[in-house]
């Protein structure tokens, strides 16, 4: 019986034995299987750094497409973008040469243009702004008074929107006031979209309006005398640009340059409304192409006339200014007002200029009513910045 349970034991033992050899070759098949599993990660993680390369290039190139697209903020969406070229800023020939290389932008990308006839109004209305400023290179009309009638524009509108910020003034008395001036200003319509002969009737009309006793307390009360004197100013110095410009017998052309220009302006709108519109209905990979090379164009010509509109615009310093000494006031009991005389010599220029109160600076007084020292803040405005200040004294009378 111990014989046959030893044989027993002895069997027993070789299978746990071999359940052991078994045991441990399932431990190698598992080792095995965490090796391939680790060089499974490494190949995942080499296919992430594939997978993080391919999305920087997605990334830029959004990049690109966000250039030529602009992003909706409220729906995230992305809207193509033509972007607008700041005509009215452009010089004659800047416009004129802004418009042919859009028209051969056009004709490059015919088919994404579309319409025959916008285009063929296009090409028109440029030839008609050519002929119109071939007129203007052999007649009198100078880039002098076309920077004027530009200037004058300006103040006009000026002029109009301080008249519009005060129709909704807290007071009612100012209201009025506005509403009262703003229903004359609008009876003579856009005035720089008329010709230049019309524009200086009807500024010489509307002044002497704005002067009568009709509308005279009204501009008082909005405080736009200065814009009046400036308009005034400049009107009359148009009206004597054109005596003074020598006379010649030259075919005039049927429409005035500001108007030219607007239809010119107005026949290239048509494209860009077009083109809008079938890019929000068909989609815009069609258009990419005419979108980038107008909009670089675009881009090239803005920053071409705001580089040049910050230098002709470039306020000047009054640290350089000189202020002349004021003489000693005699006190009246009521506040001493004086207006200083100042020059400034603008760099690169030989001669100083004698800076003109209201329009070149402003001034502020302090202990200005009674004996003593009185002290004067100059404020550049304009073409002028900076401050300055200065004293003078006020003296009892023996």
């Amino acid at each position: 019986m111990k014989t046959e349970q030893g044989t027993m034991n002895s069997g027993q033992r070789t299978r746990t034995s071999e359940q052991g050899i078994m045991n441990s070759k399932q431990r190698t098949t598992t080792s095995e299987q965490r090796t391939m599993t680790g060089e499974q990660r490494i190949m995942t993680s080499e296919q992430g750094i594939v997978n993080n390369d391919e999305l920087l290039i997605i990334h830029y190139s959004l990049l690109i497409i966000s250039y030529i697209c602009g992003l909706n903020k409220k729906t995230k969406t992305m809207t193509v973008i033509l972007r607008k070229p700041d005509l009215s800023r452009y010089s004659n020939a800047d416009h004129l040469a802004f418009h042919k290389a859009a028209l051969q932008v056009g004709l490059k990308y015919d088919a994404a243009v579309g319409s025959k006839d916008n285009l063929s109004a296009y090409v028109s209305a440029l030839e008609q702004e050519v002929n119109v400023f071939k007129w203007i290179r052999k007649s009198a009309f100078t880039d002098k008074k076309a920077e004027i009638d530009h200037s004058r524009d300006e103040i006009y509108m000026g002029m109009l929107g301080a008249v519009r910020i005060n129709l909704k003034h807290f007071a009612p008395h100012v209201r009025d006031a506005a509403r009262h001036v703003y229903s004359l200003l609008e009876n003579y319509g856009n005035l720089p979209n008329a010709g230049c002969d019309a524009e200086t009737d009807f500024i010489d009309s509307l002044i002497a309006q704005l002067h009568g006793s009709d509308y005279h307390e009204a501009a008082q009360l909005l405080a736009i005398e200065m814009w009046i004197s400036e308009l005034t100013r400049l009107n009359n110095l148009f009206k004597k640009q054109v005596e003074d410009a020598p006379q010649r017998k030259i075919n005039h052309p049927d429409i005035s340059p500001k108007i030219a220009r607007r239809v010119t302006d107005e026949a290239l709108q048509r494209i860009i409304t077009r083109i809008t519109a079938q890019i929000n209905l068909y989609g815009a990979s069609f258009y990419f192409p005419f979108i980038e090379e107008f909009n670089l164009l675009t881009n090239r010509y803005n920053m071409l006339q705001h580089e040049r509109y910050d230098r002709l615009h470039a306020k000047i310093d009054l640290a350089q200014a000189e202020i002349e000494t004021i003489a000693p006031q005699a006190f009246t009991g009521k506040p001493v007002f004086v207006i200083p005389s100042i020059s400034l010599r603008a760099t690169g220029e030989k001669k100083a200029d004698d800076l003109v109160f209201s329009k070149d600076f402003t001034l502020a007084y302090v202990n200005h009513l009674h004996p003593g020292t009185a002290t004067l803040i100059i404020k550049g405005i304009g073409k002028y910045k900076g401050e300055r200040i200065t004293t003078f004294t006020i003296q009892k009378t023996s």
